[in-house]
């Protein structure tokens, strides 16, 4: 099957699916929902929103996010590399919020940047000027930021709850896991076993469970989201709030090619 470029594709006519599909789906997913609840969660915080605002706006993310992913690589690009989150705009996030920062005027800002360099073929050009070692050292340093910030997370939950040896089982049998899967050339496998392993062990050595939010949709009205009163309390931008912005949205797009380029090496090397 050979799929068409901006052309409308239909499955299984087109291009099929696999049953091993279903494991990158998955992985992808998990990862999706973790980024997405981390930038909301950085933005929502210096900002006094909680959990729940958190929650439901992942939620709202998530639907649009589907809705463009069907539409691009389901049905007009389906040989196109998913959109990302683009993770080492994290730590930058409390700087933009204390600078007074739009979410709106940011986010509006990156994808017109990002469409301007691919219209201009701009990423090809940033990816070609990014050496092999800024890659690397991105990628190491991303690496270990977040491993060390769940740990810490990890543990601080497990003391929560006054089990802090869960904890510490958890991370062992994970360090297991991943060194078996290594052995078996099964790595692609790692993120959704880590999670089945994790939860599961947790579960058996006593740790309490439960869901906390309900199925159901969120509010899928834009201005209850951009209103002054409702969703994210800022109302819509203004010209001020575009200015503010700019330069973290230069910066934010400026870090795509490592980073992108960075995730390349990994795949690659969790390909061969």
């Amino acid at each position: 099957m050979q799929p068409k470029r901006w052309r409308p594709n239909l499955p299984f006519r087109d291009y099929r699916f696999e049953y091993e599909d279903t494991i990158p789906a998955m992985a992808a997913t998990i990862g999706k929902v973790v980024m997405v609840g981390a930038i909301a969660a950085t933005f929502a915080g210096p900002l006094g929103l909680g959990d729940a605002f958190v929650l439901e706006n992942v939620r709202y993310e998530l639907l649009i996010v589907s809705f463009f992913i069907i539409l691009f690589s389901g049905f007009l690009l389906p040989t196109a590399n998913l959109a990302g989150t683009h993770g080492p705009l994290i730590p930058l996030i409390p700087i933009v919020v204390a600078a007074g920062g739009h979410p709106m005027a940011f986010g509006l800002l990156i994808g017109a940047f990002g469409l301007l360099l691919a219209i201009s073929k701009g990423g090809s050009l940033l990816a070609n000027l990014t050496s092999k070692g800024v890659c690397g050292g991105l990628l190491i340093y991303l690496g270990f930021i977040g491993t060390t910030s769940q740990v810490k997370n990890l543990f601080a939950w497990a003391e929560g709850i006054g089990m802090s040896h869960i904890a510490f089982f958890i991370i062992l049998a994970t360090i297991l896991l991943y060194a078996l899967l290594e052995h078996w050339q099964k790595r692609w496998l790692a993120v959704p076993l880590s999670c089945v392993l994790g939860g599961g062990l947790a579960f058996a050595l006593g740790a309490p469970f439960e869901f906390k939010t309900a199925p159901g949709l969120p509010n899928m009205n834009p201005m209850y989201w951009w209103g002054e009163n409702t969703g994210w309390m800022l109302g819509l931008p203004t010209i001020e709030s575009f200015i503010v912005v700019l330069p973290f949205a230069i910066l934010a797009v400026a870090m795509w090619s490592p980073d992108f380029l960075g995730h390349q090496v990994f795949q690659k090397n969790q390909l061969s």
